[in-house]
């Protein structure tokens, strides 16, 4: 298979789940974008428990080996054969430039094909589903939304479901959605939650707050994908920047 190397700035990590080749080790998932504007789905990316989780958080700037997956179609889908942290992550105002001029529909993003892109949610309502407030560790509780994505809503639960319902701006065939978030870092901020509390009415307040706070200070989009099974859309991760902030030419980072 033909290999290529990337530049890739990390827009998401994706739950960690459990490696189908030997059922012990685990590997994560990236959505990146590159310094063509190219949203890309990067997988598996090397995982372990306990400290360091993996070597790169957001905005990190990577260089990936990569080549076409054996059963994934997607066209944005690659399967990674090596990764370095070239330690030089990009600014925020660096990933905005990037990500905004991909901000579309998923009506579009429907007609394009694409099974990756980028939403200005109109936000209605929030759905908090609290199915647990047992304190579970890292592990647990990746195993659990791992669980989720594989069997799906009917057959598993994650602890915490957040569903938004939400307009894209700007669409006027737009009906309305009503999706599930599974955004890593706040799947982080949940878990935290319910070690501190044990009420589900008072889980959920906190999660509202958070929420309340987050838009208080930063604009909101949503980084989309589709399911690998059931092509279904799914609120893969949040990006959120400062309101009013401003975006300048100055990519050093590529």
């Amino acid at each position: 298979m033909r290999r290529e190397k990337e530049e890739i700035a990390v827009l998401i990590r994706a739950t960690p789940e459990k490696s189908k080749k030997d059922g012990e080790g685990h590997a994560v998932g990236v959505i990146g974008i590159n310094k063509y504007g190219e949203l890309l789905r990067l997988y598996p990316m090397g995982f372990r428990y306990g400290e360091g989780l993996v070597d790169f958080r957001k905005n990190d700037l990577l260089e990936v080996t990569v080549t076409k997956p054996e059963h994934d179609i997607r066209w944005e889908s690659r399967k990674v054969l090596s990764h370095t942290n070239l330690e030089k992550p990009l600014k925020e105002r660096e990933i905005k430039e990037l990500v905004l001029p991909l901000v579309t529909s998923i009506e579009r993003l429907n007609i394009e094909g694409a099974s990756l892109g980028v939403v200005k949610p109109e936000i209605m309502n929030i759905e908090i589903r609290v199915n647990s407030t047992e304190a579970y560790d890292r592990q647990q509780y990746f195993n659990l939304m791992g669980d989720f994505l594989e069997k799906g809503e009917k057959t598993a639960r994650m602890p915490v479901e957040v569903r938004y319902f939400f307009m894209c701006e700007r669409e006027e065939a737009c009906r309305g959605h009503k999706m599930i978030l599974l955004d890593w870092e706040f799947n982080e901020t949940v878990r935290n939650i319910i070690r501190d509390e044990q009420e589900p009415a008072a889980v959920e307040r906190k999660i509202k707050e958070h929420f309340s706070d987050l838009m208080k200070q930063r604009e909101l989009y949503f980084i989309m994908g589709t399911h690998f099974t059931y092509g279904t859309w799914m609120i893969t991760g949040l990006f959120c920047p400062e309101k009013n902030g401003r975006t300048q030419s100055s990519l050093s980072g590529f």
